[in-house]
């Protein structure tokens, strides 16, 4: 599937591309009266909704990033990217499918062999969802400081140590955890590992944060947990090379549910100030308090979306990672401040009937706060721009 058409000075999804985001809206919209039904339906059972989930199926939509599907080039960054985008402007927000194709990008990448005959079928058939590990209290997103331990022992690996925040461990078949090969040897480097989370040692305590992106958070603690050599992602003692293909991609599908998130909540709020009226004859979207502050971000949603669309097509294309990283950071970046601002102004527009928990939009907003977070800090991101885009010194120079 060719991603863009770019012309003289247009820049526009394909035919196909087009053709895959109206069938995606359209479905999308389809399960959208059911939005707060299907968010709470992963909560109590640990499932994605069965009959989304099987929409999502019949739709190929797990499939789309498997190399040779989308054309002569492969994996369909674009596509994923636009499906996930239309059900979050839904108020569905998918979290777990944008771990399983993070992970399985970083797994194509790197290999070995044996992990992408074993795992890549299961994500891209969408019977497998796979879960990532790599925070720590003491260290957030840090990955240099991580003090979790995975050395190889014989004919195994041996994980020790303590993984918070972990997504969706509830649903998740192994959980990619990222650690040292060598606590004591700081030269070692870092390795990767698919663990099963139920595996004997593991002790998995769930983090009340009242299930952000519509999925559980839990810590893990890994007390002497053996690892099959076989669940080795990438190379011994060269984890961060599995690392940036993961955060490669979910920075990017991050970006582009905020940026469905952002249009959801600038939906509704549209919506209520057209039809609100408080005093007077005319609506409080005549208030240009209310009016400007809805034209100044829909003006920041088109342009941050153009970036979003051109950062998947451009690792679609199979640009360099490290001339595209920038662009990744300035993506997640914009679209996480877009769409916290988007939803703030949503809240303020809707005002009572915001907090009404049955409305949905406060999960939503909670949700948009935490973009700014997670999976990658705002200011982490920044980091990145300012010293390997900018070339301005660190703390460390």
């Amino acid at each position: 599937m060719k991603s863009v058409v770019s012309s003289g000075n247009s820049f526009e999804l394909s035919t196909e591309h087009s053709r895959l985001q109206a069938e995606a809206q359209q479905v999308a919209a389809d399960f959208a009266p059911r939005a707060v039904d299907i968010r709470q339906h992963l909560i109590d059972h640990s499932e994605i909704h069965p009959e989304l989930w099987t929409t999502f199926l019949d739709h190929g939509w797990t499939d789309l990033r498997r190399p040779g599907r989308a054309g002569d080039r492969g994996s369909d960054l674009l596509g994923t990217a636009l499906v996930l985008e239309a059900f979050a402007e839904q108020g569905i927000v998918l979290w777990m499918p944008v771990l399983s194709a993070a992970i399985a990008h970083a797994i194509e990448a790197v290999g070995p062999e044996s992990a992408r005959q074993t795992w890549l079928p299961r994500v891209y058939a969408g019977s497998t969802h796979l879960a990532m590990a790599a925070t720590e209290p003491s260290t957030g997103h840090n990955m240099f400081g991580v003090e979790t331990e995975i050395r190889r022992a014989g004919d195994h690996f041996v994980v020790n140590g303590l993984k918070r925040i972990t997504s969706g461990v509830d649903l998740a078949d192994r959980v990619l955890v990222f650690g040292r090969a060598d606590r004591t040897d700081r030269s070692a480097g870092y390795t990767t590992v698919l663990v099963d989370p139920h595996a004997s040692g593991t002790t998995i305590t769930e983090v009340p944060m009242r299930y952000r992106e519509g999925v559980r958070q839990f810590q893990l603690e890994f007390d002497n947990v053996a690892v099959a050599a076989d669940a080795l992602v990438g190379t011994e003692g060269q984890g961060l090379l599995t690392m940036w293909p993961f955060t490669h991609v979910e920075r990017v599908l991050t970006a582009a549910v905020c940026t469905g998130t952002a249009a959801y909540s600038l939906t509704r709020a549209i919506a209520r100030a057209k039809d609100r009226v408080i005093s007077g004859k005319s609506p409080i979207g005549a208030e240009q308090s209310i009016a400007h502050p809805l034209a100044s971000l829909h003006a920041r949603s088109a342009a941050v979306r153009l970036l979003v669309y051109r950062t998947a097509t451009r690792i679609d294309a199979g640009a360099d990672a490290d001339t595209i990283a920038g662009d990744i950071n300035i993506a997640k970046l914009l679209a996480a401040d877009l769409a916290f601002d988007s939803a703030d102004h949503a809240m303020q527009v809707l005002g009572a009937t915001a907090w009404d928990e049955r409305e949905g939009l406060i999960d939503i907003y909670l949700d948009a706060r935490l973009s700014r977070s997670g999976p990658v800090s705002n200011e982490f991101a920044l980091n990145h721009i300012a010293h390997q885009v900018l070339g301005l010194p660190t703390h460390r120079s």
